[in-house]
């Protein structure tokens, strides 16, 4: 079901409506009872105030008998039937008179006609009226089960105000009370229901009258809408003072508008055609270009890709170098110390050698104290065999060393080849150390044997003395040549070390060059990767205005032929 206006406004007006009433109603029934029990109350109050004052009008205190009628002086109160038959007669209401808390006279009578008498009043009523010397209303006294709305007030002594000695009751039946309410409520809900159908009638005729104003508008809108700025307005909706005039004024500056802007859209519809063929020819042509451009960058990302590979390849190579150069500078300083060890090998037997030659002398001098000096003899040719052997050992550690720094001159290439050549001689030199030394040992043996016999062969020990002089001078002159070698060589290695330490010098800033290139290398890779992803980037938009442009030619079509549609004054 459509929702209309005229159905919004009627809800809107009547569900308040609906709402007030209910409330009034509501709000109207609470106050209407609340007053009619205080009503209620007071009446009941005046009226058992007055039982009181009927009773207490007699002379005497109440006193009951051995019978159990309960008198007020000369007056017996359990025999006042007409009293309270005449006061309920008067007011409508039952009364009672309570002896302590029993019935002793009352006008309410059971359902066969009988007086309720000789019941007790409830705890309650007992501790409010009889204990607290209160008066008391209840709205929910029970009597043979009729409820009512009871008010009780103490009743003293004459002249006594200490502690009651019973109470007066005086009561109406809720029924009538609600009946009361009821047709008031009633009233209430009568002229609610009259003022809100009055209302309805009113709406219903305010509704009416905008729908149709709006009905006219709409109507005026879907021509225009359709197409017919040439509609007219109902001079009656133009003059409205209302907000529907508001909008019947407004949609017909929108006709006058729409005439203006539609004539200037047919003017750049056609001119909107034409750039739409310029645009369409112009983005093919780009996409093309950029598509070369793209190859092009491709080509320069694949030699970039290539650059840097190489560079990667020649910083390894660079790093290898190094690992060589540290490798031949720990053996370059292995064979620097190895060289002092030799020299100071060859200082030893120097000093040995200068030993012997001055023990020789000796010998030569003290020929005729060879028989004493033959056991020193033995243990000085003892100690030459032993630095024989230590000098054959530093020949053999000198020939391996020096078969190493021919190896690692060899290594070098033409920067080795004098140290290559040093290091010939060294192993010359300690062919001939080694061989001297054999020759050394030989003589030692024989001198030994020899000072055993010192005594029988003095003439051939004088002989073998200065035959023995002469290759100590020998073996003199051969170890100062080796050490004189040694010395050199060991001048050459300090002289390598230094060249090492300026080759890996070196080395490091060529490493640092292939890395700084390196990184250029891998930077140029990414900037033409990032050029062209932009170009893919461009090609795609190049394509997607290309797309637009036939859109924008389809819909520059399609505009002009909604603006067909419309019907201005010159047409």
């Amino acid at each position: 079901m459509k929702f209309t206006i005229r159905k919004k406004i009627f809800l809107c007006s009547i569900i308040p409506l609906l709402l007030l009433g209910g409330i009034v109603i509501l709000v109207a029934a609470t106050i209407v009872k609340g007053a009619i029990i205080d009503q209620v109350e007071n009446s009941l109050r005046g009226t058992a105030i007055a039982t009181q004052a009927a009773y207490d009008q007699n002379t005497g205190s109440y006193l009951q008998t051995e019978n159990g009628d309960v008198w007020k002086g000369s007056y017996n109160v359990s025999q006042s039937e007409n009293l309270v038959d005449t006061i309920k007669e008067e007011s409508g209401m039952e009364v009672t008179f309570f002896y302590g808390a029993k019935r002793i006279m009352t006008s309410a009578k059971d359902k066969d006609g009988n007086r309720v008498l000789q019941s007790e009043a409830g705890e309650v009523v007992q501790k409010e009226v009889l204990q607290g010397g209160k008066e008391y209303f209840s709205d929910n006294v029970s009597i043979e089960g009729t409820i009512y709305y009871g008010y009780f007030a103490p009743v003293y002594q004459s002249g006594d105000k200490g502690t009651p000695i019973g109470m007066v009751f005086a009561g109406r039946k809720q029924q009538e009370t609600f009946q009361s309410v009821l047709r008031i409520i009633n009233t209430i809900v009568a002229i609610v229901l009259v003022v809100v159908v009055c209302c309805i009638l009113i709406v219903s005729f305010c509704a009416n009258s905008i729908t149709k104003a709006l009905k006219a508008s709409i109507g005026t809108v879907q021509q225009v809408s359709a197409g017919d700025l040439q509609v007219s307005f109902r001079k009656g909706l133009l003059k409205r003072k209302d907000e529907i005039g508001d909008l019947t004024r407004a949609i017909h500056k929108l006709q006058q508008e729409l005439r203006n802007i539609i004539g200037g859209i047919k003017e750049s519809t056609d001119a909107l055609l034409n750039a739409s063929d310029t645009l369409e020819q112009t983005t093919g042509q780009t996409y093309d270009s950029v598509g070369n451009v793209k190859n092009t960058m491709n080509g320069i990302t694949d030699g970039a890709h290539r650059q840097a590979h190489d560079m990667e390849k020649a910083s390894g190579n660079v790093q290898y170098m190094g690992d060589v150069l540290e490798k031949t500078d720990q053996e370059t300083k292995e064979l620097s110390r190895g060289a002092d060890s030799m020299k100071g090998a060859s200082d030893q037997a120097s000093d040995i050698v200068h030993e012997l030659r001055s023990v020789s002398d000796e010998v030569q001098k003290a020929v005729s104290m060879i028989a004493e000096q033959t056991r020193q003899t033995n243990e000085s040719a003892q100690k030459i065999r032993e630095a024989s052997q230590f000098i054959s050992q530093i020949a053999e550690e000198t020939n391996l060393l020096s078969l190493n720094a021919s190896i690692e001159a060899a290594r070098a290439g033409e920067a080795g080849k004098g140290f290559a050549v040093v290091a010939s001689e060294i192993q010359k030199l300690a062919e001939q150390s080694n061989a001297a030394s054999g020759n050394i040992d030989q003589i030692v043996s024989a001198l030994i044997s020899d000072s055993e016999q010192v005594v029988a062969t003095m003439h051939t020990a004088q002989d073998v003395i200065l035959q023995q002089n002469q290759y100590i001078e020998n073996t003199e002159s051969s170890v100062t040549s080796v050490m004189e070698e040694i010395e050199h060589s060991v001048r050459n290695i300090r002289s390598i070390e230094g060249l090492m330490k300026e080759l890996e010098k070196a080395r490091k800033e060529i490493g640092d060059v292939f890395t700084e290139m390196s990184s250029i290398a891998n930077n140029n890779v990414e900037g033409t990767e990032e050029t062209t992803r932009a170009l893919a980037a461009m090609t795609d938009d190049f394509s997607n205005i290309e797309t637009s442009s036939q859109s924008l030619r389809t819909m520059a079509d399609g505009l002009a032929q909604n603006i067909a549609n419309f019907r201005l004054n010159e047409e």
